[in-house]
């Protein structure tokens, strides 16, 4: 329990196309300033980093040039994209950056000039000294991953700072470290505008994905940017999927999985410590696997 002396600080900006909000708990109003400031400089390099919008990111040189020659990329960057090929193989191949171009053509990414191939995750070539290169011409994005690492470094430059406990909120992205606790308010699948639950969240991190604000009608049928790689197919159910995990990054990735899986992703979440909460159209959870908390870091 924080103690009387303890003051809080708390921040938010826009950043990663939502409301980032970081509150940072200590007894030095300046200290918590500086921290706070750094972990958004943190969010912000992420953003400029892995956008799919900026034509100066890691992701567009590589979706530009990598199919024709080498392109050295952030450590940053590496990290994910090595995450993201690691998610990959262990979901065999639910989870795939290369669907950027699928997400073009239902107007979810914008057009970048080009046609995004018929390739996958396996055409994506990790070579020495942080060097990219695609075996054919591809379009990745980071969007079901990058947020949850930015979170992630924004709670390693805030414990770097020596703020013993917080919160970095990404839009639904959450973490928390320390003995602080949040309450959060789950969203009802097919009522958005009321919350259908709410779980309370120390040491731990969260993300949630589901399609009540993405779907849209894409010649006659109903469409989402939550893909299954295997099949080439958009979620179109009403349920949401939330993922307690050590990390961000992990957490995020890991919900889009479970939104294709189901049941059937409970030995990669127990893999990965993790937990995956369910909720129906109407609202009723219902636990896709629920492990022993696990703080340790993966990220």
């Amino acid at each position: 329990m924080r103690t009387t002396e303890q003051i809080e600080v708390r921040r938010c900006r826009p950043l990663l196309g939502t409301f980032v909000e970081i509150v940072a708990f200590g007894t030095e109003a300046g200290d918590l300033e500086h921290a706070v400031g750094s972990a958004f400089l943190a969010i912000a390099q992420v953003h400029r980093l892995m956008s799919f919008h900026d034509p100066e990111s890691d992701v567009s040189r590589m979706n530009r040039d990598a199919w024709h020659k080498a392109v050295r990329i952030h450590p940053w960057t590496w990290r994910v994209l090595k995450s993201a090929q690691e998610f990959a193989r262990t979901s065999d191949g639910i989870f795939d950056v290369t669907m950027a171009g699928r997400l073009v053509k239902s107007n979810y990414l914008p057009r970048c000039g080009r046609g995004s191939g018929r390739g996958s995750w396996r055409d994506i070539v990790l070579k020495g000294n942080k060097n990219v290169r695609f075996r054919r011409p591809l379009l990745i994005d980071f969007g079901g991953i990058a947020k949850g690492f930015a979170v992630d470094r924004a709670v390693e430059i805030l414990k770097r700072k020596r703020v013993v406990e917080g919160i970095v909120n990404a839009g639904g992205d959450l973490r928390v470290f320390g003995s602080a606790s949040q309450f959060v308010r789950l969203r009802h699948p097919n009522e958005p505008n009321r919350a259908a639950g709410v779980m309370r969240l120390r040491e731990r991190a969260i993300a949630t994905s589901g399609i009540y604000f993405a779907a849209k009608k894409h010649r006659r049928r109903c469409v989402s940017p939550i893909l299954d790689a295997r099949t080439d197919r958009a979620a179109h159910d009403f349920i949401s999927v939330t993922v307690g995990a050590a990390n961000c990054m992990t957490a995020d990735a890991l919900t889009k999985i479970v939104f294709a899986l189901r049941g059937e992703a409970a030995p990669l979440l127990a893999q990965y410590s993790a937990d995956a909460l369910l909720l129906e159209r109407d609202g009723a959870p219902s636990w896709v696997f629920h492990s022993p908390c696990d703080t340790r870091d993966r990220s």
